[in-house]
């Protein structure tokens, strides 16, 4: 018996659905990932890594810092897939990946991306460093879009089937995007001066 007995009921927050709670990771679908990332010239990869390191601090509730880790991605991916990997076995979902080589892959490639965008910044060995700094977009997409996989299904949607729809903001990145990429292919065909 409730001790006032003139107290509005109280809901039971034990027994809360778990489709209210937020997912653990940032879940998007193959196409948004790719497309996303290849019209913001990979900067989409920056808010990838902030929106997954903000859904982890907000279901473990730890201070995780997710603006740090998303610039520093490098030290942080093998923690993030880590973590994916804990939950996908803790859930009992036997998702077929290896963590550990998935998130070296992404640090080798980002490395090289990285030496070559500055080689490209300073032109130094144009129009090779250029050509492969746009080629490197897509690479740098799937190897990420393998982790985000794991994530989708770490987070209950493997598709990632509730963020497969582009929104107004998207097109906002998406359309500027699509322009300097054009450019930058239509540079190369330039000849060199």
């Amino acid at each position: 018996m409730p001790e006032n007995t003139y107290a509005p009921p109280q809901p039971d927050l034990a027994t809360t659905p778990e489709a209210t709670a937020q997912p653990p990771f940032y879940v998007v679908s193959r196409g948004k990932f790719l497309t996303l990332h290849i019209l913001s010239l990979g900067l989409y990869q920056l808010y990838w890594a902030y929106k997954n390191w903000k859904q982890v601090e907000r279901s473990t509730g730890e201070k995780l810092w997710p603006v740090a880790r998303a610039f520093f991605a490098l030290f942080f991916t093998h923690a993030l897939y880590r973590e994916a990997d804990t939950r996908l076995k803790r859930d009992g979902n036997d998702f077929d990946w290896n963590p550990k080589e998935l998130a070296t892959l992404f640090v080798v490639i980002m490395l090289i991306n990285n030496v070559i965008d500055v080689l490209a910044r300073r032109e130094i060995g144009y129009p090779f460093t250029d050509t492969a700094s746009l080629a490197l977009l897509p690479i740098t997409g799937w190897v990420t879009w393998l982790g985000q996989r794991a994530l989708n299904a770490a987070a209950g949607d493997p598709t990632g089937r509730s963020n497969a729809r582009f929104t107004v903001l998207n097109y906002v990145f998406m359309v500027p995007g699509a322009l300097l990429l054009a450019l930058a292919c239509f540079g190369l065909t330039l000849p060199p001066q």
